[in-house]
């Protein structure tokens, strides 16, 4: 037995609330260097060339990247400190 929903309650994709997508898909897979360009001040906007990659990498290649400064939210913050906490960073 199936079914098809006419109008699904999630989408494919998940919704850019803050500018980005969210964190757990992007952080594992960005690199290294840019990762620590990222640590070094968590509180700064990110550069425009690591927003472009951060879509690269979750592939929304087509989606329109913020003409705004995007800056990381304290969700985003949480998830890089839980993560700098499991992972052997040096």
């Amino acid at each position: 037995m199936s079914s098809v929903l006419d109008n699904p309650v999630y989408e494919e994709r998940p919704r850019l609330r803050h500018g980005l997508p969210p964190i757990g898909i992007w952080w594992p897979m960005l690199e290294r260097p840019l990762q620590r360009e990222v640590l070094e001040n968590l509180d700064a906007p990110l550069r425009r060339s690591v927003v472009v990659r951060i879509f690269e990498l979750c592939e929304l290649d087509g989606e329109p990247v913020p003409r705004s400064e995007v800056r990381l939210g304290v969700n985003e913050r949480a998830y890089i400190a839980g993560w700098m906490h499991a992972v052997d960073w040096t």
